[in-house]
């Protein structure tokens, strides 16, 4: 019995899978709006781009539930196979560095083409044209396509740019080109400057808290691997947890794994920089 519905639940993520990879592949296939898009349609975007870690986790949790019968271990396991790969690997930290290092690297190319007496939009243009970092590659191919080809407004072009980073940092920087669109002033590239220096101590700041942090990962990473141990004696040895196949040890299950889901969270919250607040809105919110 239970090898047959491993089987049937196996089979129905394999089709599960398949639907939403081909969800994927239409999605793939269109071009990406002018306009940024609603929350709602980045959570779809969210989900088809995760498609394959969702299959994942409805397949094991299927395979758990068949392997133990217990459906509070088979919806735990699910969970854990979503959340906790984000909680015991600092990447998000990682890429924001990588994304404010490469800000600071164009943002002191731009000056440095404003120096040399480049109009502020030619400057965007061409300190997008070649070795652009790649954190930062397409919301500047992005931005440089909207004011050569489709003669966007500057200013709507940067509050593109600015939401398409989705960052406090690209908005200071956004902000302070609108600025420079405006008056049409001289100073820009020393304003330019001075945000490279923060965006530069910024990141330092940051590497050094980040290297804090990375303990609290490592403590997550000793409770999920005492986990996996009690989880493989639950396997092998069915006689030892028999307990919690009845109703009462399914809620006591519940209950444990409710405080340890608490404190993952809360250590994950302690190894997780906040990402801050912005402060620019798309062209359409004016």
């Amino acid at each position: 019995m239970n090898s047959i519905a491993l089987l049937a639940g196996l089979s129905a993520a394999m089709i599960s899978g398949g639907a939403l990879g081909i969800v994927a592949t239409l999605r793939g296939s269109t071009d990406a709006p002018v306009r940024p898009p609603s929350r709602w349609a980045r959570g779809r975007r969210m989900l088809v781009a995760h498609y394959r870690l969702i299959v994942l986790s409805l397949s094991v949790s299927i395979a758990v539930f068949a392997l133990t019968g217990w459906p509070v271990a088979a919806v735990a396991t699910g969970v854990a196979v979503l959340t906790l790969p984000k909680a015991m690997t600092g990447r998000a930290a990682t890429e924001r560095i990588r994304k404010l290092e490469a800000l600071e690297l164009w943002t002191r190319r731009l000056s440095d083409l404003l120096i040399a007496g480049r109009a502020l939009e030619q400057a965007l243009e061409q300190s997008a044209a070649r070795n652009i970092p790649p954190a930062i590659a397409a919301p500047l191919a992005a931005l440089a396509r909207r004011l050569r080809v489709t003669r966007m407004p500057t200013e709507d072009a940067l509050r593109l740019f600015a939401d398409e980073l989705d960052d406090p940092i690209g908005d200071r920087i956004a902000a302070a080109l609108i600025l420079v669109a405006r008056r049409r002033g001289k100073g820009a590239s020393a304003v330019l400057q001075q945000l490279a220096a923060l965006v530069a101590k910024d990141v330092s700041d940051r590497r050094e808290v980040e290297a804090a942090r990375a303990e609290h990962r490592t403590t997550v990473r000793w409770i999920i691997g005492i986990l996996a141990g009690f989880s493989a004696l639950a396997i092998f040895q069915k006689s030892y947890v028999a307990p919690f196949s009845t109703p009462l040890g399914q809620s006591i299950l519940a209950i444990v794994a409710l405080f340890y889901a608490v404190t993952l969270v809360w250590l994950h919250r302690l190894g997780t920089a906040a990402p801050g607040h912005r402060f620019l809105n798309d062209p359409g919110k004016k």
